[in-house]
């Protein structure tokens, strides 16, 4: 069984301030679903868009990209606000391609965390 590590990175929110997790449920942006037959990995964009950095949908759609350029992901432009899906085998073939898409978007929301906290400004990208 695969397991990512849980990478607990807190942002305020913009609407309440409270803290939330900017990868819920799994430790990234993938959440990992095998209830269904065949297993699949779910994305979640849904959640993503009210949490910044990703709130900003250029960051989203950029996202989505990087993950339809590996071989066997098809995400659909249109589910760029939902969660779409993926085969777990995709994963499985892919592993290396996927974290490289997963260490950048860490990347990216640790330097907007660190933007917004250099300039005293939680709405700044």
């Amino acid at each position: 069984m695969l397991v990512l590590p849980n990478l607990p990175t807190p942002f305020k929110t913009r609407s309440t301030g409270e803290e939330e997790h900017l990868w819920p449920n799994s430790g990234s942006p993938i959440n990992w679903r095998s209830i269904r037959s065949p297993a699949r990995l779910r994305s979640v964009f849904q959640y993503l868009k009210r949490l910044p950095p990703f709130d900003d949908e250029p960051l989203r759609r950029e996202l989505m990209t990087r993950l339809n350029e590996i071989r066997g992901i098809d995400l659909a432009e249109a589910k760029l606000d939902l969660r779409p899906s993926f085969p777990l085998e995709v994963f499985a073939e892919h592993s290396e391609e996927i974290c490289g898409v997963l260490e950048w978007f860490a990347h990216t929301a640790a330097l907007a965390e660190a933007r917004r906290m250099v300039d005293g400004n939680p709405d700044t990208l």
